[in-house]
């Protein structure tokens, strides 16, 4: 039997029906420079902070600020990208702040300076994501490529970010992460100029006769957004489980540190969690098809509860390494539930507002005021007080999941066509 030539197998896997394997490339390279960012930002950056002077609080704020800035422009820039011809400018535009903010955070040596970058990079990346996912989820409607494979590819650059990354600063020390970080933000911009231009769908959706609205999204589609019930239940289940790693993302180094273990075994112990999280998206497709994107969530925010409870108790690294495969739930199933709400629930026009407002009002504003709180508890209770409030966290989210399940049917939303 002939050996199959691998570009053709990974032809097969992430473009669904053959075709054309570059629009699949350039994507997977777009989200590659982001997660080799984020690879680094969220297991070292907190003791990159602190080794600039930063306390655990202050860290908080940076966080928090940064994640809830996000609320108050992140909807602007939903309703700017949804309206622009060129779905690619506004990426292209929040990838140049990115890479300015990283230069400026590593070349300054006043701490506002260092905060303000700190928080600028944080807000770009919250918009970078929801903006890729939008056009990545256009191309895989278009029959471009397939989402879950192309964005697991992502995860895998954040895997191997971890794990190398991890071995490097034990070896070359935190002060080096900055630097690496600022041509991670450059590298975004440089695949951002790359990307290949989604066209609009061949029949895109008309809004109903008696609204008065165009093809496009209007702003005051961002207010009918968030006063439909159930997209208001549906973004703060999403949000409260997404918030609900607040104290892992932004403490957890701070913690492992203190009880002796090394970046190199942070690095690992994040690694494990990425893994069953990128095996979780490769089988996206046959997931979705047999679980509705309320039965995601809740099962999110059922393994959320459990994570952190058994995390606060500060369990023995065998076991640790055991807690962090449930990140695939955590994170990968809350994450592939809230995009298939949004493409099953919102009509197709706002797509990117809808995105965007998961990304800000719902994970963004939740985790900015949950990093905040977390950090004065850390700092005035330790770890086991700020875990055990994003295990009531996720609870509540699963709650909300399941009142979902009883108020949406799985279609689009009437009210916003």
């Amino acid at each position: 039997m002939r050996a199959r030539n691998p570009a053709v197998i990974l032809r097969d896997i992430v473009v669904p029906g053959g075709g054309s394997l570059k629009p699949a490339l350039i994507f997977s390279g777009l989200y590659t420079s982001h997660f080799l960012f984020l690879g680094m930002l969220l297991p070292f950056f907190s003791g990159w902070l602190a080794l600039r002077g930063f306390s655990a609080s202050e860290i908080g704020w940076i966080n928090g600020v940064a994640l809830i800035c996000r609320l108050l422009v992140g909807p602007i820039v939903a309703i700017v990208a949804d309206k622009s011809a060129d779905k690619r400018l506004p990426l292209i535009l929040v990838s140049l702040l990115f890479s300015v903010s990283g230069i400026l955070m590593v070349v300054s040596s006043a701490p506002i300076i260092i905060a303000i970058s700190a928080a600028m990079i944080i807000w770009c990346f919250g918009l970078l994501v929801p903006l890729s996912d939008s056009m990545v989820l256009r191309a895989d409607r278009e029959g471009l490529l397939a989402y879950g494979p192309v964005r697991a590819i992502g995860s895998l650059a954040f895997l191997v970010t971890t794990i190398l990354g991890g071995y490097a600063l034990e070896k070359s020390g935190l002060t080096a992460l900055g630097p690496a970080l600022a041509l991670s933000c450059v590298l975004a911009l440089v695949m951002a100029f790359t990307l290949p231009r989604i066209s609009e769908p061949s029949q895109p959706e008309k809004p109903a006769p008696h609204t008065g609205l165009d093809a496009h999204a209007q702003w005051g589609d961002i207010i009918r957004l968030l006063k439909h019930p159930v997209f208001i239940v549906a973004i703060i289940a999403a949000g409260l489980i997404q918030a609900a790693h607040a104290v892992y993302y932004t403490y957890s180094i701070l913690h492992w540190t203190g009880l002796g273990y090394s970046t190199t075994i942070i690095g690992y112990l994040w690694a494990i969690g990425v893994i069953t999280e990128i095996f979780l998206l490769t089988k996206a497709r046959g997931i979705v098809g047999r679980l509705a994107p309320q039965n995601l969530l809740m099962l999110g925010g059922l393994a959320s509860l459990v994570r952190w409870l058994l995390t606060a108790l500060e369990p023995a690294l065998p076991i640790l390494f055991i807690i962090q495969t449930l990140h695939a739930f955590t994170f990968a199933a809350t994450y592939l539930g809230t995009i298939e709400f949004i493409d099953h629930a919102i009509p197709k026009r706002l797509v990117n507002t809808g995105m965007v407002l998961f990304s800000t009002s719902g994970v963004g504003a939740f985790t900015g005021m949950a990093a905040l709180g977390a950090g004065i508890i850390f700092d005035h209770g330790g770890a086991f007080p700020a875990y055990m409030m994003m295990a009531v966290m996720g609870g509540i989210g699963a709650m909300l999941a399941l009142l979902l399940k009883r108020i949406w049917d799985g279609n689009t939303l009437q009210a916003l066509q």
